[in-house]
């Protein structure tokens, strides 16, 4: 991590097919979820293509990307951050972490 290491925050929609290379809790497969990648990154502007190979990774595939911020100090006390500091820590960490939402 240098100085100019930021936790980009990407939220998304993509179908998981099961294919992922990192080890997790998979969500349900050939199913659509809504999903929040935290990824450390440099600089603060969105790295869309990086992003979306890093969802490939989690065994996503036709990723839509919705949006992205970066994670800023004041958020960690905010929902829905408040509960996510197991992800955070781990993006900080391994480089990225994900968090997946069933779709109704």
């Amino acid at each position: 991590m240098s100085d100019n290491s930021v936790l980009g925050i990407y939220t998304f929609e993509g179908v998981f097919e099961g294919k992922a290379v990192y080890e997790y809790a998979y969500p349900q497969e050939h199913a659509l979820h809504k999903c929040m990648l935290f990824l450390l990154q440099e600089g603060a502007d969105a790295l869309w293509d990086a992003a979306i190979i890093e969802c490939s990774k989690f065994g996503f595939e036709n990723v839509a990307m919705d949006a992205f911020s970066i994670l800023q100090a004041d958020m960690l006390e905010k929902a829905p951050f408040k509960d996510l500091h197991p992800h955070i820590e781990e993006a900080l960490t391994l480089g990225s972490s994900l968090v997946f939402y069933a779709q109704p």
